[in-house]
């Protein structure tokens, strides 16, 4: 029987050249040197030239440098080399969203999780995908997909806890947002998130008390006063009311948009309307009717 072949003493020193370069080549990703990472990578597949991997960051790093032709190619080559390679369809996938090929980029994300079904990660982007094309009851389907697999990363309750929001199953929102928190207890995105659904659920007690840990967790940011601020109008409490927007001050453009936001999301009503603390028609201008219909912004 004939005797199966092996590399030969230069094709296993070119292999492990081929490696050295890939690692400078992370190395130099890492620190934001993409051109100079590509002469790595490129380097590297021609003295390895089947190896996959390789070619994935090459095309990774042909993006980052805004060579959009390379990195196609380069990730077609992985996939030529390895079929079922998952990473090369979701970065392929990933190409496609970016360059405006959403139903494209849908197919190759499909087929990254159907190579590999574990990853969670690749679930949870499907369900965004999905979203972009109005396929909303499987994107639901993809981000309890990403839950069930890893159900200690809040992120994808948080993600589910969005969908909700959209669909305006409130109570749906609460938990998943809830869960997200117990994830990351100090997330104070999440616990403000949280607040804003729980007032959508009529729930203003919760609601007050998430909004106070998202102040505590950070209290430099003017927003979570000001909406821990329209909570306690509704106890009523004007007095601690007026000290947190004391406390957070004069509100840049940027902050006045996330509390716009922040209002659409929880469907409070502007302070002014009722007239109880003037120092909101300084900052905000004259009141405005909220979006009637929508749970939250849709560029959000």
């Amino acid at each position: 029987m004939p005797r199966s072949r092996r590399p030969s003493r230069i094709a296993i020193r070119r292999r492990r050249v081929a490696e050295t370069r890939v690692r400078i080549g992370d190395y130099l990703v890492e620190r934001g040197f993409a051109e100079k990472a590509i002469a790595q990578y490129e380097r590297a597949t021609e003295l390895d030239g089947h190896n996959p991997d390789t070619r994935v960051k090459l095309g990774d790093a042909y993006f980052e440098a805004e060579m959009p032709r390379k990195a196609f190619e380069a990730y077609r080559k992985a996939l030529r080399i390895h079929p079922r390679h998952a990473e090369a369809h979701f970065c392929l996938g990933e190409f496609l969203c970016t360059h405006g090929h959403i139903r494209q980029a849908v197919a190759a994300t499909e087929r990254a999780v159907a190579c590999d079904p574990g990853r969670h990660y690749y679930s949870c982007r499907l369900g965004d995908l999905y979203i972009l094309v109005g396929a909303i009851d499987t994107a639901r389907q993809q981000y309890e997909r990403a839950v069930a697999l890893a159900p200690h990363e809040g992120f994808y309750h948080y993600k589910l806890a969005e969908l909700h929001m959209r669909l305006r199953d409130f109570a749906a929102a609460v938990a998943e947002y809830e869960l997200a928190v117990q994830c990351s207890p100090v997330d104070d995105f999440y616990c403000a998130r949280l607040g804003a659904a729980y007032l959508r659920d009529d729930r203003p007690e919760p609601a007050l008390h998430s909004l106070e840990r998202a102040v505590a967790i950070a209290p430099d940011n003017p927003v979570y006063r000001y909406a821990l601020a329209d909570v306690l109008i509704l106890r009523p409490d004007a007095e601690r009311a007026q000290e947190e927007v004391a406390r957070a001050g004069p509100l840049g453009e940027y902050a006045l948009d996330g509390l716009r936001r922040w209002r659409w999301r929880s469907g409070v009503t502007p302070l002014t309307e009722a007239g109880m603390l003037p120092a909101y028609e300084a900052e905000l201008g004259p009141a405005r009717p909220l979006p009637v219909g929508l749970a939250y912004p849709e560029d959000d």
